[in-house]
């Protein structure tokens, strides 16, 4: 190979990496890939590329008010873990951006059980959105771009049944003060996002974005080839969707539309955390931007419908995808 091809193919060795790092996340089974295993992945990557790297445990979580997040992971035995990884660029940085991706190792459902006929023996795939951002840590930390700074940030649990869950009709209160009422068990991406972007918001970022296998709804809209992208932002918006096609991911903007939100009023809290089944992915984004700084950039991506694929597509094998990690780390 010529020089220039040789220099083009060592410019992708990382984010290859970092595909195939989410890929093995994905794919792995659900008592292996736990919450400690993904601190684990991120203490690896933050040794291996000069990241740092900071895990809440249940009482940080606890001291910082992060109510709904904890209120997903009380059912289970595992311990949540709250994983916060940092890039900074050798010669300082002029930007500064936070990525946020859902952590769901395992989501039974809760009280509102999954059935057979909902796969809950793939719901192993339910941490596609934390598994893209470490991936992207992974790829970012080897390319290291200059002159801007990323946060990586996983709220990591699972959505357990057991004497201690969280019912149906309990009221939880994020970080931020604003009170959920819980009228389905399942709906609990959501809330451990809520936590983890008020988090990522502190940190003052110029942008956030979230990755989430938030809906079945985005699934029933977009099919598996498509993931949704929700954006207050059209300039965001856009270079995602640019950074995407670069990386053969195809994102379609979908709208925040503010009457929908009139689904999310609940008579005894702030906000019920779901909202009636009709464009349920759009009322899933409408209740992700309540946690985010008003006047911020941000975009929503649901990939519920793109992380795993039965038959293969494109350059993906059958499987787990590692979707979302091209769309990042062309972004950044």
């Amino acid at each position: 190979l010529g020089g220039g091809c040789t220099e083009a193919l060592e410019a992708v060795n990382g984010t290859c990496a970092g595909v195939e790092l989410a890929r093995q996340l994905v794919a792995a089974p659900p008592n292996v890939v736990t919450p400690q295993h993904l601190a684990n992945t991120a203490a690896e990557i933050a040794r291996d590329h000069g990241l740092e790297l900071q895990v809440l445990e249940r009482e940080d979580c606890e001291a910082l008010g992060m109510g709904a997040y904890l209120g997903v992971a009380q059912g289970s035995a595992l311990p949540p873990k709250f994983i916060h990884l940092t890039y900074r660029p050798a010669g300082g940085a002029s930007r500064r951006v936070a990525l946020v991706g859902k952590g769901l190792t395992f989501d039974s459902g809760g009280y509102n059980l999954k059935t057979a006929g909902s796969q809950i023996e793939m719901m192993k795939y339910d941490m596609g959105g934390s598994a893209a951002v470490l991936g992207a840590a992974r790829a970012i930390g080897e390319l290291k771009p200059e002159g801007i700074e990323v946060h990586i940030i996983v709220a990591s649990c699972e959505n357990m049944i057991s004497g201690g869950a969280v019912h149906p009709g309990d009221i939880l209160t994020a970080s931020n003060g604003t009170t959920i009422e819980i009228n389905n068990t399942d709906a609990e991406g959501r809330l451990t996002l809520a936590d983890a972007l008020v988090y990522a918001c502190k940190l003052e970022p110029d942008s956030v974005i979230d990755l989430a296998t938030l809906t079945g709804a985005c699934v029933i809209a977009l099919g598996e080839e498509i993931a949704g992208l929700w954006s207050c932002s059209e300039g965001l918006a856009q270079a995602l969707k640019a950074a995407g096609a670069a990386g053969g991911e195809a994102l379609w903007t979908m709208p925040l539309r503010k009457s929908y939100k009139a689904g999310l009023k609940s008579p005894v809290a702030d906000l019920k955390n779901t909202g009636p089944r009709p464009g349920g992915a759009i009322t899933a984004a409408l209740f992700l931007q309540d946690f985010v700084t008003q006047g911020l950039p941000w975009a929503h991506l649901d990939i519920a419908g793109t992380v795993w694929s039965d038959k293969g597509r494109g350059l993906d094998p059958a499987g787990a995808t590692g979707f979302g990690v091209r769309t990042l780390v062309n972004w950044i």
